[in-house]
């Protein structure tokens, strides 16, 4: 659940360190200049025409520009030796890295002459909106409730498909009495009053920016709902579309169904109302399945249920290179992907990485093999290594072509297209800057120490990338097979200097106290990005702290700033088509315990930072940039009873917390069930139902239960769980929204989480499993009274108010066994298990069971158990 790039960061540099790590490399070539100095030779500084302005680069031998402070790029200051491009640009140059480069812009209002925007990172006159040929309202289908509000969002396009941001925005228009422009003017974003009912959807707003026009179609429901009644609609949450064939699922607090309908081809569904606490579900087998704790009486009766897509049931997206990357010796690196949705509710895994590539190559005449993600780009010089092809997955969405199918909508209701913005993040690593790799890898540590190498990256984006998904077909173990990619759209990234955008903004971050997971977070990675209407979440830049210390709850104090707590971040202003689009900042901070204890689950706590207006550059950390907290606790202590009758202190298909969790009380937890076809069941309940919790019906005949994993076994499938506050403005000083408001269709729904959520936390709660470490095969001898050990795999053994149980061993065969139980708790919190054999057991072809118990020592159910036969002496 963390947010993807720091993820596949995270595989690449691991991939990258470990191709060159015992290996000579040549020596690098330094950055070029942005002048041209004197080429005269040089040995030591005092060699070059002014030491204040020049240092002697002994690698080349070459004397390049310096500066200490801003005032050494200007002309004032260099006399002679000025800087043409520090001259020709608008913002000057700044002191980057003992530097001068080009000044960047991050927005509008930085470009102080008339008529001055900025676009690419540069200052100047604002493009014609009579360059605009096509243009797309976002999101281009709404259903909503007579007298609420809907906000849309325009995208222009010239006539080559290029994105274009024209300042004047659009002209918004109401084609007929359904709705109503709220406020006036143009710009790009606009808000509509639904204000009359209509018949189905109609399209009833009108963009125009230059001579284009786009529209969008609105469906206006009645406000009113009968008494003893509850209304809901269920639509695509990813192209607003009604959901037909739906079963809409009412429950009581028991679980027991109460009333069931099926939604028509408006997405609509009248029942009876619940009268007492309970839930209502949404059932269909193209998308992940959606519970709501309700309150009976006291709960909202007009209900927006959106769904999301089964992520892995079919795939797609685009495929390419990188073009006019450096020819320096240096490795060149680089990752790619397509925009998320949203950094709140997680993607497919096997969407975020994509198919692994092994690559085989040779350095110093010897064989090797890389293994890679499907995004990552790197060619190492002195080497065969060159793996130049890139793709990425995106989820399904809304388009503007069929492909295959008879109309672009009939393709939508397939799930058969999509459109995101392709990005990368590429440039050169001097190999001699990197730490060696060995033995294990700190993560958190290895990010810490390459971020600073990313000012050598630039950033490419396509705002606008159409692409097909076909059906995934399965390999011969049943996992997802995505290595046909002949249907994805070819995208490639051109690195040459006017399309490319260098990550020229250096600030630092004041990341608040870290929270707590089996002692304190030990890294904080922040991920800076612009949110694209219609598009998602496009990453810019990124930094990385790490904290050292357990018993600290701050980040390290990093070279050039100041104190702990700061967190340098690179980043690329917002570019190409992404200009006028909100900045954000998301801080994760992550605990690597479950790479040491196998019991602990992955653990995270994200703040998300919206009020920033343009960019700062501020590479000491003088003015950091301040993020509100606190991070929000981990949601540790959920439970989930998989039987329909009561056991372990749960009810029967009950879900809550054994204890009441330390939440804002306005917090929402979210509950996601993800089975082996990554198909899913998403919960939601307050943090006051949190005890209580909520109790899942059956899913309706002929649907699978998506809380079992699919295998042939019958086991549960992972759990994870998010805590999140929600507030209207999607910033720290709007209203909290509580679950009512989310679901409550009046405008502001649950299809907005993503931009709504100002913090969340969360645990991968996983699925517990047990397996034999000694003896290692089955067949082996061993002596009575001797000890074997097991690992236990998410799974909290101990007798705790947290710990979930313990293993118990039993015995088949032999004699003298079968009445000799032995639990067993776990060894220096690794999730090792030792366990003594009993001393009267013996035999031939004795079979161990380890098998996973509650605290009460009543056996798991679904069983959790691994067996070993053996020879007991």
């Amino acid at each position: 659940m963390n947010p993807p790039l720091r993820l596949a960061l995270c595989a690449v540099l691991l991939s990258f360190l470990s191709l060159w790590s015992a290996c000579d490399v040549p020596a690098p070539l330094p950055d070029e200049p942005v002048d041209t100095p004197p080429t005269g030779a040089c040995q030591v500084d005092q060699d070059c025409p002014d030491p204040g302005l020049f240092f002697c680069d002994t690698v080349t031998s070459r004397c390049l520009a310096a500066c200490r402070t801003q005032e050494d790029c200007t002309a004032a200051k260099r006399g002679e030796y000025r800087i043409a491009e520090c001259d020709g640009n608008a913002l000057g140059c700044r002191c980057d890295n003992s530097r001068c480069v080009v000044a960047q812009c991050s927005a509008d209002a930085e470009c102080a002459g008339a008529g001055q925007v900025c676009r690419n990172g540069r200052c100047g006159a604002a493009p014609e909106a009579s360059t605009v040929t096509a243009c797309r309202v976002t999101p281009d289908f709404v259903v909503g409730r007579e007298g609420t509000v809907a906000r849309f969002s325009v995208l222009a396009m010239d006539a080559a498909g290029r994105a274009v941001v024209v300042p004047s925005g659009a002209a918004w228009t109401a084609l007929d009495g359904s709705v109503a422009v709220e406020g006036a003017g143009t710009a790009v974003e606009s808000a509509f009053v639904l204000s009359a009912v209509t018949e189905g959807a109609r399209e009833s707003v009108q963009a125009r920016v230059g001579g284009a026009t786009c529209t969008a179609r609105v469906s206006v429901l009645g406000a009113a709902v009968v008494p003893g009644q509850l209304r809901a609609v269920v639509k695509d949450e990813l192209t607003g579309r009604p959901i037909s064939g739906a079963v809409v699922v009412v429950a009581d607090g028991q679980g027991a169904v109460t009333a069931s309908a099926t939604t028509d081809a408006s997405g609509v569904v009248t029942l009876v109302a619940p009268k007492e606490a309970g839930s209502v579900s949404v059932f269909h087998e193209e998308f992940a399945y959606l519970t709501v704790a309700h309150e009976g009486a006291g709960g909202p009766m007009d209900l927006a249920l959106p769904l999301r897509r089964n992520p892995a049931d079919r795939y797609g997206g685009y495929k390419g290179t990188f073009r006019n990357m450096s020819t320096s010796q240096d490795m060149h690196a680089g990752l790619a992907g397509l925009s998320a949705p949203d950094a709140v509710t997680e993607v497919s895994a096997s969407l975020l990485a994509g198919p692994v590539r092994r690559v085989a190559f040779t350095m110093g005449g010897q064989a090797r093999e890389a293994t890679l993600p499907a995004g990552a780009y790197v060619v190492l010089p002195g080497s065969t290594l060159e793996a130049t092809d890139v793709s990425a997955q995106g989820l399904a969405g809304v388009c503007g072509a069929p492909g295959d199918f008879a109309s672009a909508e009939a393709a939508m209701a397939a799930g058969a297209c999509g459109t995101r913005t392709a990005w990368a993040l590429g440039g050169d690593i001097p190999l001699s800057a990197l730490p060696l790799v060995s033995g294990s890898v700190d993560v958190g540590q290895l990010l810490a120490q390459t971020i600073p190498l990313l000012r050598t990256f630039s950033s490419s984006v396509v705002r606008d990338v159409e692409f097909r998904l076909k059906e995934t077909p399965e390999t011969e173990t049943g996992a997802p097979d995505f290595r046909d990619q002949a249907h994805f759209t070819v995208v490639d990234h051109d690195f040459q200097a006017e399309q490319r955008m260098g990550l020229g903004f250096q600030f630092a971050v004041r990341v608040p106290s870290l929270p707590s997971y089996r002692g304190y977070m030990d890294s904080a990675a922040v991920l800076g990005a612009v949110r694209v209407p219609g598009r998602g979440v496009v990453p810019l830049g990124l930094g990385m702290g790490v904290n050292t210390n357990p018993a600290d709850h701050t980040t390290d104090t990093q070279a050039g700033l100041p104190g702990p707590g700061l967190v340098s971040v690179r980043m690329a202003p917002a570019h190409h088509g992404l200009e006028g689009s909100p900045y954000e900042l998301m801080v994760t901070a992550s605990s690597s315990a479950a790479s040491g204890d196998a019991t602990a689950g992955a653990a995270s706590s994200v703040l998300i930072h919206r009020t920033l207006q343009k960019l700062p550059f501020d590479p000491k950390g003088g003015t950091p940039v301040v993020v509100g907290g606190p991070f929000l606790p981990v949601p540790e202590g959920a439970r989930y009873n998989y039987n329909p009758v009561a056991g372990g202190g749960l009810e029967g298909r009950q879900l809550r917390f054994i204890g009441a969790p330390e939440l804002p009380s306005a917090t929402v937890l979210r509950a996601v069930f993800t089975n082996q076809a990554e198909r899913r069941w998403v919960v939601l309940m307050d943090v006051a139902r949190a005890s209580t919790g909520v109790r899942l019906p059956l899913p309706p005949g002929g649907l699978e239960d998506r809380t079992y994993y699919g295998d042939t076994v019958g086991s549960r499938s992972p759990m994870g769980m998010q805590a999140l506050v929600v507030r209207r403005t999607g910033t720290s000083a709007g209203a909290a929204m509580n679950l009512h408001g989310l679901v409550e269709a009046d405008g502001v729904d649950l299809e907005h989480l993503g931009e709504l959520a100002v913090a969340w936390s969360s645990l991968d709660y996983g699925r517990p499993l047990v397996t034999w470490m000694a003896p290692a095969e089955d067949g082996q001898s061993v002596t009575r009274g001797s000890k074997v050990k097991v690992r236990v795999l998410r799974f909290r053994v101990g007798s705790g108010p947290l710990d979930e149980g313990y293993v118990r061993l039993t015995f088949s065969g032999g004699a003298g066994c079968e009445a000799s139980p032995v639990n067993g708790y776990v060894v220096e919190g690794r999730g090792e298990v030792e366990l003594t054999l009993p001393g009267t057991c013996t035999g031939t072809d004795v079979q161990l069971n380890a098998t996973l118990v509650d605290t009460a020592g009543v056996e798991l159910s679904p069983p959790v158990t691994s067996h070993r036969t053996l020879t007991i002496n």
